[in-house]
């Protein structure tokens, strides 16, 4: 059974100080088994760049992962269009997958542009594992191998993984030819455990609107580097923070 180490947390706004001069909406997304609450910096960072943000919580439940998302995003596109702002898009790990799956099912969706940070398209052949296991055992879980502070619960269930892998296979096509005409940022870590970084940058290198940035954890302040994770100041260090974030803030035109 799986452990909750933390309580559930919920989807949240941000909104920026600049009430009369918003410029964009933001919806950022979290990884797997990650708090949510773990991905407020770079919230703090777009309100602090006079963009409204919408910070959502996927949950535990796998099949509630694109519904949520689907929810989010109307919340979002609402927003913006009473603001008259554009609206943006934010996933690291699982989050960027559950919204490029998005993207591709909805080609009339409204994202103007998109960052993404280690995106799970693209996952090392280890990662299947956990998602065949779970036709054997689907009540299953393994620990998690992140760190505690950044993880919403100490396991992950199988049909997690499982989940995941649907959506991989669910976008192969859009994969495969980079139909994903939005400017997007791709941020990854060449030594990133769980994805193959390597494919997504010549996966983003086939589309002219989509560039890259690699970053390292070589400055973590973390007593465990866990190159996966990039998502704020302790996780990368302070030097190459300030890095994604000028790269955010070029990319977003903040």
């Amino acid at each position: 059974m799986t452990k909750t180490i933390k309580s559930n947390e919920k989807s949240k706004w941000f909104h920026s100080d600049f009430k009369n001069d918003t410029v964009a909406v933001v919806l950022i997304a979290p990884g797997l088994n990650l708090l949510p609450s773990k991905m407020d910096s770079l919230a703090k960072f777009f309100a602090s760049k006079k963009c409204d943000v919408l910070r959502i919580s996927l949950g535990a439940n796998p099949e509630h992962w694109t519904e949520k998302f689907s929810d989010s995003y109307d919340a979002a596109l609402e927003h913006a269009e009473i603001m008259q702002r554009p609206l943006y898009f934010l996933g690291f790990s699982l989050g960027a997958l559950v919204g490029i799956h998005y993207i591709a099912r909805h080609p009339y969706q409204q994202f103007i542009k998109c960052a993404l940070i280690a995106p799970a398209t693209h996952t090392r052949a280890y990662t299947i594992i956990p998602a065949l296991l779970a036709k054997i055992f689907p009540k299953g879980s393994l620990p998690s191998l992140n760190l505690e502070k950044y993880r919403e619960r100490s396991r992950t269930t199988l049909a997690e993984y499982k989940k995941m892998r649907t959506l991989q296979n669910d976008i192969k096509i859009t994969l495969k030819n980079n139909d994903m005409n939005i400017a997007t940022l791709l941020i990854t870590n060449p030594q990133d455990e769980l994805v193959k970084s390597s494919d997504l940058v010549k996966f983003a290198g086939s589309n002219p609107m989509w560039n890259t940035l690699e970053l390292t954890n070589k400055g973590s302040l973390l007593s465990k580097k866990y190159h996966h994770l990039i998502i704020d100041s302790d996780s990368i260090g302070a030097e190459e923070w300030e890095k994604l974030l000028q790269s955010l803030s070029n990319h977003f035109a903040l």
